[in-house]
This record gives structure tokens, C-alpha cells and sequence, in this order.
């Protein structure tokens, strides 16, 4: 098993594509193995540091995420959403795995589900940046996360706002693991007004100039608020 690795899960061609330029992008910082689980394997002949890992899609993209997650070939892994740009080093994310299992950042568009029974002050994560070591302990949360959305998704107890997210919420609170709450800098949500300290190290929603919005957003230093850009 290898050590370190950043981890894609694509259905369709625009979104193997998506994911193949988020990894183009990380590469240029990262030296670890880019893995893209996808419905179909790009004809193109694989690039260093990408590999490209078919899998049967379910036809619900959000399980297959799950599911995808799960099968990770690495003992610490960084899950990252296809419409993301990759800014910088990310060697500080999987730090954080020598003491939390799992890390994550706060749900920006936060829109309670009628979830029940956790405190209310226990927030929504996005799922769209995700670290997390491969133990039995996350194996169970995972195995969890997906029970749930299925079962949600088949007979939804709610109106289901964030996707995955209600389950992911739910399946974590009702596990054991350690879990660390991620900063913007390291999601920062495109779509929504945010506020950054540091220099934004993963921009995560849709943009046709991702270098001109990175130059935009990290110009300077020290706390500084955006309006939403819109997503394109």
C-alpha cells in the first residue's frame, strides 16, 4: 500500500476531464500518485503521476464518491472533487492524519437538514476536500456514510440539501474517530462569499481562469473577505 496519495472520483467524460486538469494542477506541487477512479479510461495515454482506475457506476455519482473513497490504494489519502484548482504544496493536509483520522472543511452554503438527535451546533461538512487515514475505524465511518445515503437517498426522512453531505454529518457524529475541521484555505468554496487569512491552497467550484482567481484571491496576506464569483 502506498504511503501518500490524492484520490478523484469522475463520472462522464467532462467530469474525467475535470479531474484529470485538477490533478495536472496538483502535480505541479505534489509528488505523490494522482488516482481517478472513472467510468471510462481516457484513450490518451496516462501522464506521470495520474493513473486512471475503472470502476462500475451505480448511476447515483454520490455513492460511487463514497464508494470510491473506500477503495483507496493509500494509507493516507486526500480526496478532492473534480472542479477543483490546485494552488500550492499539500503535504500540510496529510500532517494532520499523524494525529486526526479524518479532516475536513465546514459546508460554506450550510443549510440545516431536519437531521435530529446531534447537537445543533455539530455543522454540515462539504465533502468536496476530504483526508483521511485508512484504518478500521474509517472503514467503519465509511461503511456507515454509504448505509446512510443510500438508505436516504432511497426513502428520504427529509428534504436532503446537501447531497451527501446529511449522511456524512450523521455517520461521523455517530462514529469514534478523531476529526479536524479544515480552514477555507484549504476548500475554499468559489460559489459563496469567504474569507481567507492565508493563501488559498485548494479552490474548489467552476472557473474559466483559475490562475487569474488565484492571482485575485492570494494577492494579499492577512485576513481579507470575497463577494461569490460566479461559476462558470
Amino acid at each position: 500500500m502506498a504511503h501518500r496519495g490524492i484520490l478523484y472520483s469522475a463520472t462522464g467524460k467532462p467530469f474525467i476531464a475535470e479531474a484529470t486538469a485538477s490533478a495536472n494542477s496538483s502535480l505541479r506541487y505534489n509528488n505523490v500518485l494522482h488516482q481517478i477512479f472513472c467510468d471510462s479510461v481516457p484513450d490518451a495515454p496516462p501522464q506521470a503521476g495520474i493513473e486512471f482506475v475503472p470502476f462500475e457506476p451505480s448511476g447515483n455519482p454520490y455513492l460511487d464518491k463514497i464508494r470510491n473513497i473506500g477503495r483507496s490504494p493509500f494509507e493516507e489519502t486526500l480526496f478532492i472533487d473534480t472542479d477543483t484548482y490546485i494552488t500550492a504544496n499539500l503535504d500540510d493536509l496529510f500532517d494532520l492524519l499523524q494525529r486526526f483520522d479524518i479532516a475536513a472543511a465546514h459546508a460554506p452554503g450550510y443549510t440545516k437538514c431536519d437531521d435530529r438527535g446531534q447537537s445543533e451546533a455539530f455543522h454540515d461538512f462539504n465533502t468536496g476536500v476530504i483526508a483521511y487515514r485508512s484504518t478500521p475505524a474509517v472503514g467503519k465511518f465509511l461503511s456507515s456514510w454509504d448505509k446512510l445515503h443510500t438508505q436516504w437517498s432511497a426513502n428520504p426522512p427529509f428534504y436532503l440539501k446537501g447531497v451527501d453531505q446529511p449522511a456524512f454529518r450523521r455517520a461521523l457524529w455517530d462514529s469514534q474517530l478523531t476529526f479536524y475541521t479544515l480552514s477555507p484555505e484549504y476548500n475554499y468554496r468559489t460559489i459563496f462569499p469567504g474569507r481567507l487569512v492565508g493563501a488559498a491552497k485548494i479552490l474548489h467550484g467552476r472557473n474559466t481562469n483559475y490562475p487569474k482567481l488565484e492571482t485575485h484571491l492570494n494577492a494579499a496576506k492577512g485576513p481579507r473577505t470575497f463577494p461569490r464569483f460566479a461559476q462558470n
